[in-house]
C-alpha cells in the first residue's frame, strides 16, 4: 500500500493479471454456458439426462457465482501490486479472494463428480476399473474437504482471513502459514490427479476396442482437451509459496491462482460436455443428408430385382414394412439392443420358402405399381440377429 492512492478509492485500474480474470473468465464462462446446454439438450432429447448430467449443473451454477466473485475481486485489488491498493482495498481484495476458495472447491467438486459419473457409466462392468473410479471420487471430495474445511476453520472467527486488525487486538486467532500452504498444495495435487485420472481412465478404456483408427483420434482429441485443465492447475502451483511472504504483493501473485482456477473449471465443463456436442453436430449433418435424399430418386427396377427381408437392407433402402432401420451408436455410454436383419444372396445357405401360388403371395414392396402394390418375385429368406452393445471387458 501507498499514500499516493486515495483512501476513498474503491476500485482499481484494470491491467495485467486483473484484467486478465476480468477478460478471460467470463468469456470461458460463455462457452461454458453454452456448452452444457447443448448436453442437456442432447441428454434430454435422447431420454438419457442422469445424475452426471445434474452434477454438471450445479456445477456450471457455482462456476458462474465463481466468476461473479472473481471479477468483484479483481476490480478491488486482486491481481494488483500492493502499491496501487489503499488499505480498504487491501482488506476487500483477501475477503472476496477468501469468499471465491470457498465458492471454487465446491463448483469444482460438482464438475469432477459429473465427469466420474460419466466414466462410471462406462467402466462399472470391470471391476479394476471400477475401483479406480470409486478412488476418482474418494479423492475429488477428499480434497473438497480438506480445502473448504481448512479454509473454514483457518482463522476463527473466519473474518480475521481479511481483517487483521482482529489479530492486533487478539480478538481472533489464525492458523500458522504452513497449514495454509500445506492446504493449498494437498489441493493441488489432489486436484492434478484426478485431472489426469479422468482423462486417462477412458482412454484406457477405448485402447482395445475395435473401433476405427479415426474415432479412436477423434476420443483422444476430445481427452487431450480435458488434460489442459490439469496444465491449469499445474500453472497456479508456483503462486501458492508467496503466502510465506503476505507483505509482498500477496494480492498480485494470488490473481495467478484465481485465473488458472476459473481456466480449469471452464475446461472442465466444455470438455466433459465434447462427446454430447458432437452428436448433435452429427444428428444435424446427418438430418442434412437425409433431407436431400429424396425416396423417388430410387430407380424403379432396383426395386423390382431386389431381395428384401424383414427390417430392411440391401440396395432397397425400403423394408418389408416400408420404413428404413439403421441404428447407430456414436457415444461411449450408449447402451442397447438392435434388431437387425440382413439380405441373403441366391447362393447363400439358409431356409427359403418359394412363394409362388395366389395365397402365398405377398405386396413385399412399398412401390406402386398403379392402384396395386407390385410383389416381388424371386426367392426370400429371412435372417434375425440380436446385436447387444457392451463395454469390452
Amino acid at each position: 500500500m501507498t499514500d499516493t492512492v486515495s483512501p476513498d478509492a474503491r476500485y482499481v485500474t484494470l491491467e495485467g493479471v486483473a484484467l486478465a480474470i476480468v477478460v478471460v473468465s467470463p468469456t470461458l464462462l460463455g462457452l461454458s454456458v453454452l456448452a452444457v446446454a447443448t448436453r442437456a439438450y442432447v441428454r434430454i432429447t435422447e431420454n438419457t439426462f442422469a445424475i452426471d448430467d445434474i452434477l454438471l449443473i450445479g456445477g456450471l451454477i457455482f462456476y458462474i457465482a465463481d466468476v461473479g466473485i472473481a471479477i468483484r475481486a479483481a476490480t478491488v485489488g486482486v491481481g494488483t501490486i500492493d502499491a496501487r491498493l489503499n488499505e480498504w482495498m487491501d482488506v476487500q481484495a483477501m475477503k472476496f479472494f477468501t469468499i471465491w476458495i470457498l465458492v471454487y472447491v465446491v463448483g469444482l467438486a460438482l464438475i469432477k463428480s459429473s465427469i466420474c459419473t460419466t466414466i462410471w457409466r462406462i467402466a462399472h462392468v470391470r471391476h479394476s476399473m471400477r475401483i479406480t473410479v470409486y478412488s476418482l471420487f474418494g479423492l475429488v471430495w477428499a480434497s473438497f474437504i480438506v480445502t473448504f474445511v481448512g479454509m473454514l476453520l483457518y482463522c476463527m472467527p473466519i473474518q480475521a482471513n481479511w481483517d487483521t486488525s482482529l489479530l492486533l487486538e487478539h480478538k481472533a486467532h489464525c492458523g500458522s502459514i504452513a497449514a495454509m500452504i500445506g492446504i493449498s498444495h494437498t489441493a493441488t495435487v489432489t486436484t492434478i490427479i484426478t485431472d489426469i485420472g479422468c482423462a486417462a481412465v477412458p482412454g484406457l478404456l477405448l485402447w482395445k476396442t475395435q473401433m476405427k483408427a479415426q474415432a479412436k483420434l477423434e476420443v483422444f482429441a476430445l481427452m487431450s482437451v480435458a488434460s489442459l485443465a490439469s496444465i491449469s492447475t499445474i500453472a497456479r502451483a508456483p503462486f501458492i509459496s508467496h503466502y510465506e511472504h503476505p507483505h509482498d504483493n500477496l494480492k498480485y501473485y494470488i490473481g495467478f491462482i484465481v485465473l488458472f482456477s476459473n481456466i480449469e473449471s471452464g475446461i472442465g465443463c466444455i470438455a466433459t460436455s465434447l462427446p454430447a456436442i458432437r452428436k448433435l453436430y452429427m444428428r444435424l449433418a446427418k438430418k442434412e443428408v437425409s433431407e436431400s435424399d429424396s425416396p423417388g430418386n430410387t430407380p424403379k427396377d432396383d426395386t423390382d430385382k431386389t431381395l428384401v427381408t424383414i427390417g430392411g437392407g440391401g440396395s432397397s433402402p425400403f423394408s418389408s414394412r416400408g420404413r428404413k432401420s439403421k441404428v447407430v451408436f456414436t457415444n461411449p455410454t450408449d447402451r442397447g439392443v438392435s434388431l437387425v436383419t440382413v439380405q441373403a444372396n441366391s447362393r447363400g445357405d439358409g431356409d427359403w420358402e418359394r412363394l409362388g401360388d395366389e395365397e402365398d403371395e405377398i405386396p413385399l414392396s412399398p412401390y406402386q405399381d398403379g392402384r396395386h402394390s407390385k410383389p416381388l418375385g424371386g426367392i426370400r429368406a429371412d435372417y434375425t440377429y440380436s446385436v447387444e452393445v457392451e463395454p469390452v471387458k
